[in-house]
């Protein structure tokens, strides 16, 4: 962390730090004005040593701050004693006045306006730099913020300063207390903290008895950054995230593929090889149109031996007699005890794009029972949303409860905040 130059804390507290003890202040000279109100003995000695640190004896500046310093006994004296610290460290760079003088302002309970958070700003970033004292940093930023601190500048530095030191789910919870305040003021999010805090989250300092919780404020981290940003590199990362950080099972990892795939967020070779192996034992087709798509981008060779062209053989060599047995598996699923038939055929429908049949098959299976409701609601939706259903869509995901909700309530932001194509990567150099 570089400590950031504080060119306005310096005009706000004047070129003059303290006014001589034998001349009035004059009007517009607001720090003096103040300074004038310490005891006299501190106002002289923090006078000499300005007075000293002005003409480059910087031995006798540092020993009458020091005289200054003992004889504090009132607010105004640790303001006056701050200022004339602050001055001298102007003069010679030394870090550890710097600290010393920022704490007598702060402590002294008389800056106000700007200077206020600037102090706090800056005391957060010595702490961090100086001190290595990151915990101390992220209570100095927090106060900053509190003291009305800009929000673009001072939240990644609490979150950052949160994070490196150990404590991830207060670095999430700024984040997301940070994020909830600049929407309900109706102001922008910038991107990065986004970025930031779903970098944090993915590789937390915590103990295992804490991930469960990190984890939930990540992906909750995720879906914000999608329904804000939704770029397609951005879809592939929060549902990545999602998979990794949640305990999914076979039929919802294939559920995140076909999400990518409605998102228009697949990303190279792996992500293409991964669908069609997921599906193609069971919906042939739907695992064909994934390496078709993938071919089509340049990203998979459905011909040379070693890469999709195995898969691509084998589900070729279903698709004609899978689809040709649908009609009496509709037959067979209405006919069924329970609902597990209608829910298979209708999945194999929805890989044929006929959307209609899924649709009347997954409410059959509904009506029926012995389905998981969760799943079969999720793909119910799934087949809404491809039909162009969106309203029913977002009805069918919206009622989803239990282990489930999470990816539905994904689908209900990617259906409201449409896929948007990546931002250009900044020339390099």
């Amino acid at each position: 962390m570089k400590i950031v130059s504080k060119m306005a804390l310096a005009i706000a507290l004047g070129g003059m730090a303290v006014a001589a003890p034998t001349y009035a202040a004059k009007k517009e000279d607001k720090p003096a004005a103040a300074a004038a109100k310490a005891t006299p003995a501190v106002q002289k000695a923090a006078y000499d040593a300005q007075k000293a640190a002005d003409a480059g004896d910087f031995p006798t500046a540092l020993t009458n701050y020091a005289t200054a310093k003992a004889a504090i006994v009132s607010d105004d004296d640790k303001m006056m004693v701050g200022q004339v610290g602050y001055h001298i460290y102007q003069k010679n760079k030394d870090r550890k006045l710097y600290m010393e003088a920022i704490t007598l302002m702060i402590d002294s309970g008389k800056a106000k306006g700007d200077v206020l958070p600037q102090l706090y700003e800056i005391q957060g970033q010595l702490l961090a730099v100086e001190n290595k004292d990151n915990a101390g940093a992220a209570a100095a930023f927090q106060k900053a913020y509190d003291a009305g601190a800009s929000a673009d500048e001072i939240v990644p530095l609490l979150v950052e300063s949160y994070a490196l030191a150990g404590e991830t789910s207060k670095s999430l919870a700024a984040l997301n207390a940070a994020i909830a305040k600049q929407t309900a003021a109706g102001k922008p999010i910038p991107t990065e903290w986004y970025q930031k805090g779903v970098q944090i989250g993915y590789r937390p300092k915590a103990s295992p008895a804490e991930m469960p919780a990190i984890n939930a404020q990540l992906i909750d981290l995720a879906q914000k950054w999608v329904a804000a940003d939704p770029q397609a590199h951005n879809w592939n990362t929060a549902l990545r995230v999602y998979e990794e950080k949640s305990t999914i099972d076979n039929d919802t990892r294939l559920d995140v593929m076909r999400l990518l795939k409605a998102a228009g967020a697949l990303e190279g070779a792996y992500d293409y090889r991964e669908y069609a192996e997921e599906a193609y034992l069971r919906f042939p087709n739907e695992a064909m149109q994934v390496l078709q798509e993938g071919a089509s981008k340049n990203l998979l060779n459905l011909t040379t031996k070693g890469d999709a062209s195995d898969i691509m053989g084998i589900v070729k060599g279903k698709v004609a007699a899978d689809k040709a047995s649908l009609v009496a598996a509709d037959k067979s699923a209405r006919a069924a005890a329970n609902g597990k038939a209608a829910l298979s055929t209708a999945d194999a429908f929805v890989g044929y794009g006929d959307y209609a049949k899924a649709i009347d098959l997954y409410k059959v299976a509904l009506a029926k029972g012995g389905v998981d409701a969760g799943l079969t609601n999720l793909h119910l939706g799934w087949a809404q949303a491809l039909s162009g259903d969106t309203a029913g869509a977002k009805t069918t995901f919206a009622a989803i409860t239990g282990p489930r909700k999470t990816l539905a309530d994904f689908w209900i932001i990617h259906l409201d905040h449409p896929t948007t194509p990546n931002a250009p990567k900044p020339a390099a150099g």
